[in-house]
């Protein structure tokens, strides 16, 4: 997928608000052309499951983590991890340059050690966050706008999200700990 089609199917309400990255601070990474290539074109800023991207918390700019958090000292690697959002527990989500641009979550409140994985790569991301959406939109077209918020979502309509995201890698669920976790967390609201 390229980014321009994501933008286009990602944007379709007022409330889809969308980051635009500088051209020079992608620029300045040491991603891979496809990353940035991708990234060049923005992304969403505020997706659910309560995740954070874009870089206005650090001054529009690309940073590595090892760049952006001086005071803690930090080992080799960190270089190779650029800030790219946060989860809603404040946990820093990265593009790992040194593995061939994965999605990880690093826990900030352990030295940013590996917390979770999210997905290998960004275009991996942006189909699950896109599934993701579409799958929440099902729900407030089906049960109204607080359908999905209200968990009135069904068996049924989890088992199509699984289906959906196992079609966009049939490996999701081995492969990352987030939409592993994230799934299960849905299954446990089913009243």
């Amino acid at each position: 997928m390229a980014n321009n089609d994501f933008k286009i199917n990602w944007q379709k309400g007022d409330l889809d608000e969308w980051f635009d990255f500088e051209e020079l601070e992608i620029d300045k990474t040491n991603l891979s052309s496809l990353t940035k290539e991708f990234l060049k074109n923005g992304f969403p800023e505020n997706p659910s499951p309560y995740l954070g991207f874009g870089l206005r918390s650090f001054d529009n700019k690309f940073y590595t983590i090892s760049e952006y958090y001086t005071d803690y000292e930090l080992s080799n690697g960190y270089q190779n991890y650029w800030i790219f959002g946060s989860d809603g527990s404040g946990n820093i989500i990265c593009i790992d340059s040194n593995q061939n641009d994965r999605i990880v979550i690093l826990d900030h409140e352990e030295n940013f050690g590996i917390f979770q994985i999210m997905n290998k790569d960004i275009i991996e991301l942006s189909k699950c966050l896109l599934e993701y959406k579409n799958f929440i939109e099902e729900i407030q077209n089906e049960f109204g706008e607080d359908g999905f918020i209200e968990s009135k979502f069904t068996e049924v309509h989890l088992d199509k999200l699984k289906v959906n995201f196992i079609k966009i890698n049939p490996n999701i669920f081995e492969e990352s700990d987030f939409w592993d976790s994230e799934i299960d967390n849905l299954y446990c609201e089913i009243k």
